[in-house]
């Protein structure tokens, strides 16, 4: 009754394999743009917003592929031991299919003119395999959960796991959440990240008005690198995913810690690649002399890379919250109905 569930080894594995190939997809696609730059440099200009020319005078990369190839390298190798493994693999699957999904349409777009034709399949068929992993992931992580053995408390051997193995293995035990002060910095940080952004999405939005905002979150003909997700879209994604993170990590449910590393990849990224883009163009020197808009958008940036720093550091620590179906130590277990 009430007992807490981890993820069979055998799905850790296969979920494990399942994000390091979609790595290998993003680093592959950044090794294109590589080798089409003129300069290596162009390439980490390019994902900062700034005009480069590639040899072919296409991008496929925008500054999700590196955000992504780093949160998919952590987290295969975090997934197959980490006993936060279920919920690692369905965020990093929601994140991947909710980034990717707007490559459905504009990949297919009428308006997606002067792109080979074989580049664009290739482009559209990586998009695709991409979704379809990220969904496996998710349905993997919900499959293949079997409940936390009560028995596990970290002394002496014991019938551990489904294998029949002799010695505990940590990934059965009950997943870890956000300690206490890590919460509350998580709740506080990503809330205001949330808010901040959704604050800006707005004035955008009367800016610019409907229909032309509208093209912010379909992306159409606004899309420059292939692979990049529409503007709007993207910020909108990680207003939600930072609000959810931070009420989750308020109430200091489990899977709140993995959500809130996960949900600081994104908002890190877009904080340095906007103080890249700042730096390149002398805003920081010349603040002063910018409109009030222009300077809060430079030190919002310096804001987003700051509190999604803080958040990993913040959840980088997680504690085994005290659970009926699991005894912490031998004392507890004696004195536990």
């Amino acid at each position: 009754m009430g007992q807490d569930r981890t993820l069979a080894r055998g799905a850790r594995a296969f979920g494990a394999l399942l994000t390091a190939a979609l790595a290998l997809i993003s680093l592959g696609w950044i090794a294109r743009d590589f080798a089409r730059a003129h300069e290596v440099i162009d390439v980490w200009w390019n994902w900062a917003g700034l005009p480069a020319r590639a040899e072919d005078g296409v991008w496929v990369t925008s500054f999700l592929e590196p955000t992504l190839v780093l949160l998919y390298s952590v987290a295969a190798v975090t997934a197959f031991r980490s006993s936060s493994s279920a919920a690692i693999l369905t965020c990093t699957g929601l994140l991947t299919v909710a980034v990717r999904v707007p490559g459905l349409w504009n990949l297919n777009a009428d308006w997606m003119q002067g792109v080979p034709d074989g580049l664009l399949s290739k482009v559209l068929f990586s998009t695709i395999a991409a979704i379809v992993i990220g969904a496996v992931l998710v349905v993997t992580a919900i499959a293949g959960r079997h409940p936390t053995h009560a028995g596990f408390d970290g002394y002496g051997p014991g019938p551990y796991g489904l294998d029949g193995r002799d010695e505990p293995d940590p990934a059965d035990g009950p997943p870890s959440g956000p300690t206490r002060s890590g919460a509350v910095a998580a709740f506080l940080l990503l809330g205001t990240c949330g808010v901040v952004l959704a604050a800006w999405e707005i004035r955008t939005w009367q800016q610019y008005g409907w229909e032309r905002y509208a093209h912010t979150l379909t992306g159409e003909r606004g899309i420059v690198r292939l692979l990049d997700a529409p503007t709007g879209w993207t910020l909108w994604a990680v207003v939600v995913l930072s609000l959810v993170t931070a009420t989750a990590a308020l109430g200091g449910a489990p899977f709140s810690r993995p959500l809130g590393l996960i949900a600081s990849a994104p908002l890190l990224a877009l904080g340095v690649f906007g103080m890249a883009f700042s730096l390149k163009l002398d805003f920081f020197r010349h603040l002063d002399d910018l409109g009030i808009e222009s300077r809060l958008h430079v030190l919002t940036n310096v804001f987003e890379a700051a509190a999604g720093l803080a958040v990993l550091l913040a959840l980088a620590k997680g504690t085994v919250r005290d659970s009926p179906a699991v005894s912490p130590s031998p004392d507890r277990h004696l004195t536990t109905s």
